[in-house]
């Protein structure tokens, strides 16, 4: 625990104050600006809200990685982080975009795969983990983004895993930078929501996340679907839930675990901390060193959950779910 807390300080720097001021002034801009997030069928918010709130976050991160990396004894760039700029700004451009006027899904995918490439062209691995890495951050791009739907649940669990990345030692400059942008988001839009995160957030910042998986492979590859076992898990198990009733998958629904526990009057706020604890849950798992018997207790975990929001969603929830 000595080293966890080393390593977090290590990451901090005065440049991480300055993305806090930096990402809470564009996110302060965005929400005068006044684009807003309508709600549709399987929206959880009932009022128009501003959205773009991820610009102030990835904004500020990344203008201030070079000057963060620089504060901390690092090389200005690298090969590595320098993709991982271009791949994130790529990917943020996109998003934004789709934000405001909607893509098809396949251009969407399109850029998810080509920022996940760019992004993994920095690493030092084989063909086959290049490959692995590209699936499974095109896969946590699209589970945050799905998983966006309640005030503070996709930035607060991209919050905690940042803090988590950057206390294993896995690029903590790099991390607590990310950490600090996020966290100037979090006041705007948890518990009540003055703005929206938006896909520009969401996606982005899953990016980061991954390319963070992949530093850490070598020895402890689980770690980052330790981190994401909420969002792994609930994603995974709405789509095969879904499969099995026959329904169109890519057809907009509130359908998820966290949507349910809501629509089975669970509060807000109790549904998105259930997600940040489930984080801890698996940085807890990790650091036990174990693989297998952690595995376990975050599946009884997910399980454990599963089985009280659909008892609950059976008996309070009308309608097909």
């Amino acid at each position: 625990m000595p080293l966890f807390f080393h390593n977090l300080y290590s990451g901090i720097s005065f440049v991480c104050l300055g993305a806090i001021l930096l990402s809470a002034l564009l996110i302060e801009i965005m929400i005068r600006a006044g684009i807003m997030d309508h709600p549709v069928a399987r929206s959880s918010h009932i009022r128009p809200t501003p959205k773009g709130g991820g610009i102030g976050i990835i904004s500020a991160f990344l203008l201030c990685l070079p000057l963060q990396r620089a504060a901390c004894h690092l090389p200005l760039l690298d090969r590595s982080a320098a993709l991982l700029l271009i791949g994130t700004g790529t990917l943020a451009l996109i998003s934004w975009l789709d934000d405001v006027r909607s893509f098809p899904a396949r251009y969407k995918l399109g850029a998810q795969f080509a920022a996940a490439a760019i992004v993994v062209a920095g690493t030092d691995n084989t063909a086959v983990w290049d490959i692995l890495f590209i699936l499974g951050a095109v896969f946590l791009t699209n589970a945050l983004n799905f998983m966006d739907g309640l005030n503070g649940l996709a930035s607060g669990v991209m919050l905690l895993a940042a803090f988590v990345l950057a206390g294993m030692g896995i690029e903590s400059a790099t991390f607590m930078l990310l950490a600090s942008s996020i966290l100037a988001f979090i006041p705007s839009n948890f518990p009540k929501a003055r703005i929206f995160m938006g896909d520009v957030g969401s996606q982005a910042g899953a990016l980061v996340i991954a390319w963070g998986g992949m530093q850490a492979h070598g020895t402890s590859f689980w770690l980052l679907p330790a981190l994401m076992n909420g969002i792994i898990w609930d994603v995974s198990f709405t789509l095969i839930r879904r499969a099995i009733a026959g329904d169109r998958l890519a057809e907009a629904h509130r359908g998820h675990l966290y949507q349910l526990a809501v629509r089975s009057g669970i509060s807000m706020p109790i549904a998105t901390m259930m997600q940040w604890v489930f984080v801890l849950c698996g940085a807890a798992a990790f650091l036990g060193g174990k693989a297998v018997p952690a595995t376990i207790m975050i599946l009884a975990i997910q399980a454990s959950w599963t089985v009280f929001i659909c008892t609950r969603a059976r008996a309070r929830v009308q309608g097909r779910w």
